[in-house]
């Protein structure tokens, strides 16, 4: 019995958020790198710029968590954000053993939402019925899941105000195949009563060390970088990536800015803006940061710095060059730190990303390929194994 509880308050610890990977000092020096001498044997494949990473964020004005007995799902997450045409609510189910979540939500074209996430997705009505009043949350949601089961689900329970004094969640191992994630988390509280049942088969919730319910809202922002494919032109005055998301091609236009210094490239629509930073603005351009802003936040849901400044991975060069670098979440500095290894190999350019803290992060390397036809570059980012 002892060693079933200690097994219990260990698999709990994994759930509960830390305090940042590194303290500011340390950031400091961390990422007070000289710049790398790369010596470089080729002009640019390209005369644009080169995003060797995706990345992504969101930040949810409400996110009710449940986990029931089902063996085939190990998590639901039922996430509303805000968009200029009102709440949108997003159903996120974490299947069993694999732990990839997949979407559904009452979007036409749902695959051109956010291209830059490679998770599964599924259009289908959502319907949400709110009866809340000023003090507790009273929720029922109805939808039709990837699996083609028809899903109920009620909450009811305190808004999440209780304020948590660390903020840096843990992934608890979902999406790992997809995904490099990092999370904030303000504010969570425990539900009084859920339900969910599966095609009208109700399970009960799992329980935390076998008492509480594992029942939950939260306020909370995830953002990180993702896996994916996805080709980069520039043709005709025009900037633009095609991403390749369960065989559907979705196209988004990019504006390039540039001063004597500099370039920035953006791209936005209505709920996010994601911009890529670059020292230098002619021969060699070295990405420095990457960051995504929400349309109704004032931080950036993720920012990624990079020191040194990575080498411009549209030239060949000899050798290997790695940088260090941070990634934060909705202004919560430090939420996660690694290293990044740019080379060229078999006429590509490759980049490594190798998460080095919190523990959360460090199953999730990555893999950059990106080879040159005329006048483009394929992208393609892949989730690494684990080294035996």
């Amino acid at each position: 019995m002892l060693s079933s509880l200690i097994t219990a308050c260990q698999g709990l610890k994994k759930m509960l958020p830390e305090g940042p990977a590194i303290s500011n000092t340390e950031r400091t020096s961390y990422l007070e790198n000289t710049p790398h001498e790369v010596i470089y044997t080729g002009d640019a494949k390209v005369d644009f710029p080169i995003m060797p990473l995706q990345v992504w964020a969101a930040s949810y004005e409400l996110d009710i968590i449940l986990v029931s007995k089902n063996p085939k799902w190990n998590m639901h997450e039922y996430a509303k954000l805000a968009t200029l045409e009102g709440d949108l609510w997003i159903m996120k189910d974490a299947a069993e053993p694999s732990l990839d979540q997949f979407i559904t939500a009452d979007l036409d074209n749902i695959e051109a939402w956010l291209p830059e996430l490679p998770v599964v997705r599924k259009s289908y009505p959502v319907e949400v019925t709110d009866n809340s009043t000023s003090k507790m949350l009273d929720l029922t949601f109805g939808y039709e899941n990837i699996a083609g089961e028809k899903i109920k689900a009620t909450y009811k329970g305190k808004y999440p105000t209780t304020a948590l004094k660390k903020k840096n969640g843990s992934t608890m191992g979902h999406s790992r195949n997809q995904l490099l994630v990092g999370l904030d988390l303000p504010y969570r509280d425990f539900g009084k009563k859920a339900t969910i049942s599966y095609d009208g088969e109700a399970y009960k919730m799992e329980k935390l060390l076998g008492l509480v319910p594992f029942q939950m809202a939260l306020k909370q922002t995830q953002g990180g970088a993702s896996s994916g494919n996805f080709d980069i032109t520039y043709q005709d005055n025009k900037y633009q990536t095609t991403h390749h998301n369960n065989e559907v091609a979705i196209q988004q236009d990019w504006e390039i800015e540039q001063n004597t210094a500099t370039t920035k490239i953006s791209q936005k629509n209505d709920f996010r803006t994601i911009e890529y930073h670059y020292l230098g603005a002619g021969e060699t351009l070295l990405l420095q940061s990457a960051s995504v802003l929400q349309w109704n936040k004032k931080e950036k849901g993720v920012r990624i710095e990079f020191s040194p400044a990575l080498p411009d991975l549209r030239r060949p060069f000899e050798g290997e060059y790695t940088s260090n670098f941070v990634l934060d979440i909705a202004g919560q500095n430090n939420n996660a730190i690694g290293t990044v290894t740019a080379k060229w190999q078999d006429g590509a350019a490759i980049l490594l990303v190798n998460p080095a803290a919190p523990w959360w992060v460090t199953d999730r390397p990555m893999q950059t390929t990106i080879n040159y036809e005329s006048n483009a570059a394929k992208v393609a980012i892949k989730m690494l194994p684990l080294a035996e």
